[in-house]
Parts: C-alpha cells; structure tokens; sequence
C-alpha cells in the first residue's frame, strides 16, 4: 500500500494511516503523536512532524466505515500495489451521501401509496428503461463478486447509482408523481418502480456498504 506521493506506506517513513482513524476521525496533535512515537529511527520525528502537518492540517475528518470499505473495494484490482488517497474516500463518502438522499425521496415519494398488486399500474419508458438498467447492473454485480473482481462490482454499482439512478430516473419520476395530467396507474407504476429499484440497489451494495444500506 502506497500514499498518495506513490511511497510505500511504512512505520519508518511516518506516513501510515490507520484505518480506523479514516472511519472516526483524528485530530492533527493526536496523529502526530501516533506517527512519531516508538520509531525505529528518533531522529527523523521533526521530518515525519513537519510532513504530518502540511498534510493534515486539521487531522483527518471522520469518513465512516462504509466509505473506507467501498474505498478498498473499488481499488482491489490485479495491481501488486494500491495507491491510497484519502481524497478517493471522500469522494465515496459522498457517493453514501447520494444514496442516503436517494432513499430518503423514494421513501417520502411513496409513503402515502395507494397500491399493491390488486391496483393497475402503468410503466412509462423511465420505468422500463431503469428496470432493465438495474437488472443490467446487478449481473455485472453479480459476474464480478462471482470472479472476485470486487473493484468492477463497485464501478458497476456506482456507475449505475449515480449516473442511471439518481442523475437521471429520479428526476425523471418527479414530473410524474406531481403532475395532475398523470393517471393514478402511471403514478403507482412510477412509485412501484422507485421502491423495487432501491430495494434492489441495497441488496447489490449491502456487501460492499453494509451499514447505510441496511
């Protein structure tokens, strides 16, 4: 495991991060402290100090177990080496942000539902195209949990997430669920598709994020 200058992470070198100060969070004095105590090499605590604190000015922010785990995820590929960038965890604590939000519209757009399987409903081309979107991406999922290609199951997965999922149905289902000219059977048809996509969704990323997602 490299960091992110491409030097191999080491105790001597003072530029270690530990993982569960990624998932809590650590103060710049506290990680100074970590970095500089019981080197094999005293003398180079002033560099290693210095290094620290241009790095992490104000330590390291609290980015949460599930953006760590999908950081790790995303970047096990064949390579012998893993270069380790904190900005990749920040990037993916903020694709838990997106699906945190996706789930609190689905779950506000359908909590006064009338439906279920005695009602009509009707699925516009959104519908469609998103159901058969997400059973795309769940065998890509699938297909690369199955070869243990956990970096190409992630892609997958937040390929379709962001970009599929939330750029686009989701807006497209807003016209629908507030329009007047829409029929009550296009309106569960959209609803139904909303909550059997998440589910769906939750399922395929549960390995990868289970706390968010459960």
């Amino acid at each position: 495991v490299r960091d992110h200058d491409g030097q191999k992470m080491s105790k001597s070198k003072g530029n270690v991060i530990d993982p569960l100060d990624i998932v809590d969070g650590i103060s710049l004095e506290a990680l100074v402290a970590k970095r500089t105590t019981g080197l094999m090499q005293p003398q180079l605590a002033p560099a290693i100090e210095k290094a620290t604190r241009k790095q992490f000015p104000k330590g390291i922010e609290a980015y949460g177990t599930d953006a760590l785990r999908f950081t790790f995820a995303a970047l096990a590929t064949h390579s012998r080496d893993i270069r380790f960038d904190l900005a990749r965890v920040a990037g993916y604590r903020n694709f838990c942000n997106k699906l945190w939000n996706a789930a609190r519209y689905v779950l506000m757009a359908t909590a006064d539902a009338d439906g279920g399987s005695a009602h009509a409903i009707e699925l516009s081309a959104a519908d469609r195209w998103i159901r058969s979107r997400c059973s795309f991406a769940a065998a890509e999922a699938a297909r690369a949990f199955d070869e243990y290609r956990f970096d190409l199951a992630a892609q997958a997965l937040y390929e379709f997430t962001w970009y599929e999922f939330c750029d686009w149905y989701l807006e497209l289902s807003k016209p629908v669920l507030k329009s007047d000219s829409a029929t009550a059977a296009a309106r569960r048809g959209t609803r139904q598709t909303l909550l059997a996509v998440l589910e769906a969704l939750l399922r395929l990323l549960h390995p990868l994020m289970p706390f968010i997602t459960e």
